[in-house]
């Protein structure tokens, strides 16, 4: 956790320009005791909550926050320096665009370190996206009850929104042999989920990325 909140305090980016909200999501570990040393800072805003689960913390994360453009940072994971800087960058430049993906680098024990580079929206991840609010609030934000409730904004929203492939590798995912996309049982029944709601989209569904 502590490396994922320092990847974000430490951007290349004026301090009194961006926000921090971390969500603890009743944490049973030490990261309650972890957050506080991050209070001092006036652009971190702390929230502890019931265990909701990560879908809820994100969604309670997006409305909370006051800037035009939101991206998710989950605890195992880290930014680059210049992420912010890059991803609003292109948004200010594009005020058509509703969100614009990075590539990243992909940490995990099978493969040390490996560069992903999406060929669709359907290869990215929730964490290192920066959306528009004002389009992610349009949506509904995140649906609940759903596994991949990432992939299912992306088909609710394939044929309106406008996005943008940014190629530069902003941000480090790791992925870890605890998490849930490491369950075979758990990626059948999120794709299943996503089949059942969206039979006309099996195809794009086809393109999700292959955890």
């Amino acid at each position: 956790m502590a490396s994922a909140v320092e990847s974000a305090l430490n951007q290349d980016f004026p301090k009194d320009e961006y926000e921090i909200v971390i969500i603890n999501d009743g944490s049973t570990d030490r990261s309650a005791e972890i957050l506080r040393g991050y209070e001092k800072y006036s652009n971190v805003r702390i929230y502890t909550q019931e265990n909701l689960k990560g879908i809820v913390a994100a969604n309670n994360g997006f409305k909370m926050s006051k800037g035009r453009y939101v991206t998710l940072l989950d605890s195992d994971d880290y930014f680059e320096p210049d992420l912010l800087k890059k991803l609003s960058d292109i948004l200010e430049k594009n005020p058509d665009l509703d969100f614009v993906y990075p590539s990243y680098y992909e940490k995990s024990v099978e493969v040390e370190v490996k560069i992903v580079s999406p060929k669709s929206i359907f290869e990215t991840l929730s964490v290192g996206t920066m959306f528009r609010k004002e389009s992610l609030k349009s949506a509904g934000f995140f649906h609940l009850g759903l596994d991949f409730a990432e992939y299912d904004l992306l088909l609710r929203t394939y044929e309106k929104w406008k996005t943008f492939h940014c190629p530069e590798t902003l941000f480090t995912y790791v992925r870890s042999g605890g998490s849930s996309t490491a369950s075979a049982e758990f990626l059948r029944n999120a794709l299943s989920q996503l089949k059942n709601l969206y039979p006309d989209k099996l195809e794009l569904i086809e393109k999700i990325r292959k955890y």
